[in-house]
């Protein structure tokens, strides 16, 4: 039985598959999202904002001389000012696209060995020993976490192996119900959790055990 174990509700919404899905959870992805924006377009706008006040405040004298000395240029400086603006409100919102890209490609790198773990874990957490081995990817960027718990996995694995040959290497009287019971259930639960066939009576017991039903019938 296993004790406090937590109940994971998935928080992953599909978009593609493979790696073309890049939302592997909105909660923490999305707040370290918004986090990036904010650094990078706020770090951007106490640029611009101050540029746009200078460069306002300039274009009014311009302005002024030239309605005085050559009203053509009017119409110059006007229309710089619209591409100024123009230029300004551009490169807010590509930040804002680009930080927001980069921010949720980074976090899904992250996660996505981390979530491939969990599930691996998640079914042991269950009994399930008999899954494939967790296969670490190339391109990990956790890959000595991923090393570590691969070895981690594999240990736990090798330790129930022996757990069950030692269990198997047992004599049990099958006149002592109890003990023989609980014989068998630890012989099932960790056949179970290796993927193994159900032979619970696999040494000498089978032969002393019929042994026994043998006298009981014959007296």
């Amino acid at each position: 039985m296993l004790y406090g174990r937590r109940v994971i509700e998935p928080q992953r919404v599909p978009h593609g598959d493979g790696r073309k899905r890049f939302i592997l959870n909105k909660a923490f992805q999305y707040k370290y999202c918004w986090y990036m924006i904010t650094a990078f377009v706020g770090g951007a706008l106490l640029f611009f904002i101050p540029a746009y006040y200078f460069i306002s405040q300039n274009y009014e004298l311009f302005k002024t001389l030239a309605y005085d000395t050559q009203p053509r240029l009017v119409e110059h400086l006007e229309r710089e000012m619209t591409w100024l603006k123009v230029f300004l409100g551009a490169s807010v919102v590509a930040i804002t696209a680009v930080t927001m890209f980069l921010s949720i490609r980074m976090t899904k790198n992250l996660l996505s060995p981390l979530i491939k773990m969990e599930k691996h874990m998640h079914q042991l957490m269950l009994g399930q020993w008999h899954i494939e081995d967790y296969h670490i990817p190339e391109d990990d960027d956790f890959r000595d976490l991923s090393m570590t718990y691969d070895y981690f996995y594999r240990a736990l694995k090798a330790n129930t192996e022996t757990e069950l040959k030692l269990l198997e290497k047992l004599s049990i009287d099958p006149q002592n119900r109890e003990a023989y019971a609980a014989w068998k259930h630890l012989l099932s639960e960790k056949r179970s959790r290796l993927g193994f066939k159900e032979e619970f009576l696999v040494n000498d017991n089978v032969t002393e055990f019929a042994e026994v039903d043998r006298r009981r019938r014959v007296s």
